[in-house]
């Protein structure tokens, strides 16, 4: 069994909004609904589950028809609680995918990939090469190609990320998490994996999703 987490407990509060930024709309529609439609239309997944504030739980269920886990105090504290749910509930899961409300640019096919990629691999991480000019305190001369950033979504081994994961840990990347001698694919042509973090952020989606639905239709990938 397949199991896909969207983790939407977040507060926005860099949003500057009462309303949390998943919920607020994009192109007439919640930020969230995107990664809601992207996991239903996926081959391979068979339960989805959102982790969010207690108050939001109720419409979430009724109007998505997903299943909703309450949040924790912190992003990992969430995903412990959404992997503690799925043990219990869903003993027979295999795999599970995670993402982040705030990103409305995840597809059926990305999803179906990373799940494939689990057939092989512990874990697959959403990656991205540094463009900019990278410094580190301390040092001269920093090589960027040396690193790289790690972004959700990100899918792994059931019980290889439930048995290692710490909730309380201060390390943000989910994957490092797992042993080192684990394997670990790095996914870098996801490159339109934007986060909505600022009200201005709303505005920049929806210019590339116009332009990406835009030529979708002609038959032209973006």
């Amino acid at each position: 069994m397949n199991v896909a987490m969207i983790l939407s407990g977040g507060t926005g509060s860099r949003f500057g909004t009462d309303l949390p930024k998943q919920y607020n709309k994009l192109l007439g529609k919640e930020v969230i609904s995107y990664s809601i439609e992207a996991l239903k239309k996926s081959k391979f997944t068979d339960v989805i589950i959102v982790i969010c504030d207690n108050s939001f739980a109720e419409r979430l269920t009724s109007q998505y028809d997903v299943i909703c886990v309450t949040g924790g105090s912190s992003r990992n504290a969430s995903l412990r609680k959404g992997l503690d749910y799925i043990k219990v509930n869903f003993s027979e899961c295999n795999k599970v995918f995670i993402t982040e409300a705030a990103r409305p640019f995840i597809t059926a096919e990305l999803v179906d990939k990373y799940f494939e990629y689990l057939d092989e691999y512990d874990g697959v991480i959403t990656t991205k090469h540094i463009t900019d000019s990278l410094g580190k305190y301390g040092e001269h001369i920093t090589m960027r190609d040396e690193y790289y950033l790690v972004q959700a979504p990100e899918a792994f081994e059931f019980n290889a990320i439930y048995n290692s994961f710490d909730a309380e840990s201060s390390i943000t990347a989910t994957s490092q998490q797992l042993p080192a001698n684990s394997k670990v694919i790095k996914y870098f042509d996801f490159t339109r994996n934007m986060k909505i973090t600022y009200p201005e952020d709303l505005l920049i989606a929806e210019q590339i999703m116009k332009l990406y639905n835009g030529e979708n239709e002609s038959g032209k990938q973006l």
